[in-house]
């Protein structure tokens, strides 16, 4: 889906588009509608000048004085002080023609060509576009009259092309200006749309904030429309901590109750004479080992969050330093020695509790084989971390590694001890996180080397790290 952003801008410049396309249309035809009807106008006071510069005379000399006065016989003409000098051009684009009683008069601009003129009513009259001379359109008004008793049709005629290029221009100008004012509406609307949508970008920085652990709960200062879902995500982190606390408080209390009797069976075991042999003893201890192996590491799988708890952030070196310190006081007779190598600014957004299972375990492993050493390093990888702890110890031969290596075999069944629990624990909390395991040989310290690869969770100088 696109953001919000894009989808607003693109809708709305879709609007805008369609918005200035019907409206230079409409804009054009309202011109030329107008100019037309200016043209129009003309036209039809160019016809009535046309019929008051008419005269109709007789011929004197021929006619008997004692014959009556024949209209038919008039001869029509028109006043020259009173015509209009364009119609004296040829192909000038103003044109008329008049028909009195049958004979006809022209403009000189028509040349040798005629117009083709509609019939009309006396006292009505007609607008219609032809072709004229040498192609030209014309707008033609054709009007019926009656003066001095004869019949008389003019037809007026001008030429559309000045029009017609006239309305081009406006509109070629008309697209420059809608291009300039459509590019800086998008342009405003852009800003104002950022303005608005700032709100939800703060919004989206304080989820980047939750992931990193600098916060706990989103603040609801928020406009109207998103308060609700930051309103229910805060109540829903509220509650995932909630019972995650209370998990983690019953799996401890449920640790504490098993503790005392599993030590009261193993004490009971211990006891040959209530068993009438020491087989059954010895299988009466195997058991209660298991029982308490098994309670222990489903107690421990049980309390993983599985992800960074809201407000969760961890600084990996110290929270190693704090380790391998009790691990040093742990195996003190036989002088361990632990090198950590991490820097100062990597963090975990990351369960505080969970990292302890996860590095403790291993730290643990790598100290009871070690003969002297073990090494921490860490370091960031992609949007994670690549950490590694290696030691001196035997190490595992090339099939138990590549044995522990597949995929779906359980480490903790494994049958060599010190190596099942712990990694087992290890597993099942990458397999919260969706990070890896890695198990090999040591190429410098030459005993047992693991490596772990977080991903998504590793901020460095206090920025979520991207990814290659």
């Amino acid at each position: 889906m696109k953001s919000i952003q894009t989808r607003l801008n693109s809708g709305l410049g879709l609007s805008l588009i369609v918005v200035f396309v019907l409206l230079g249309i409409g804009v054009s035809v309202s011109f030329r509608i107008l100019a037309e009807g200016y043209m129009l106008s003309r036209l039809e006071h160019d016809a009535e000048s046309l019929l008051a510069s008419l005269v109709l005379r007789s011929p004197q000399r021929d006619r008997p004085r004692d014959r009556p006065q024949d209209h038919g016989e008039r001869e029509p003409e028109l006043r020259a002080d009173r015509l209009n000098p364009v119609y004296q051009r040829v192909f000038s684009g103003h044109y008329y023609r008049i028909d009195i009683d049958g004979q006809v008069l022209r403009s000189r601009s028509l040349w040798d060509q005629d117009l083709n003129v509609p019939a009309v009513g006396v006292g009505t009259s007609a607008h219609l576009r032809q072709t004229g001379p040498e192609g030209q359109l014309l707008l033609m008004h054709v009007a019926r009259y009656r003066k001095a008793g004869a019949d008389v049709r003019i037809a007026v005629a001008e030429d559309l092309s000045p029009i017609r290029v006239e309305v081009r221009r406006f509109q070629w100008r008309y697209a420059l200006f809608g291009i300039v004012a459509l590019v800086l509406l998008l342009l405003l609307q852009r800003a104002i749309l950022r303005r608005g949508l700032a709100p939800l970008s703060t919004a989206a920085q304080e989820l980047v904030e939750l992931e990193r652990g600098e916060r706990t709960q989103l603040r609801d200062s928020v406009p109207r429309e998103v308060q609700p879902l930051v309103r229910q995500i805060n109540r829903l982190l509220a509650t995932l901590h909630q019972r995650l606390q209370r998990s983690r408080n019953a799996m401890g209390n449920l640790a504490h109750a098993l503790k005392t009797p599993l030590t009261l069976l193993g004490q009971i075991a211990d006891r040959e004479d209530n068993f009438r042999d020491a087989v059954h003893a010895a299988q009466a201890r195997d058991l209660v080992e298991k029982i308490r192996t098994l309670t222990e590491r489903e107690l421990k799988r049980a309390r993983l969050a599985g992800a960074a708890a809201p407000g969760g952030r961890m600084q990996l070196a110290s929270e190693i330093e704090a380790l391998s310190a009790v691990l040093r006081q742990l195996y003190r007779d036989r002088a361990i020695r632990i090198d950590i190598d991490i820097p100062a600014d990597l963090h975990l957004a990351a369960d505080r509790e969970d990292m302890h299972e996860l590095f403790g375990n291993l730290l643990d492993n790598a100290c009871k084989w070690a003969r002297s050493r073990v090494r921490v390093h860490a370091e960031p990888h992609g949007t994670g971390i690549r950490a590694t702890i290696e030691d001196d110890g035997p190490g595992r031969d090339a099939e138990e590694l590549e044995r522990l290596n597949l995929r779906g075999v359980r480490v903790d069944e494994d049958a060599t001890p010190g190596y099942g629990l712990g990694l087992a624990i290890v597993q099942d909390v990458l397999d919260h996180y969706g990070g890896t395991l890695k198990l090999g040989r040591s190429t410098e310290l030459g005993g047992f080397r693991a490596e772990v690869v977080l991903g998504g969770c590793c901020i460095a100088g206090g920025n979520v790290l991207d990814g290659n």
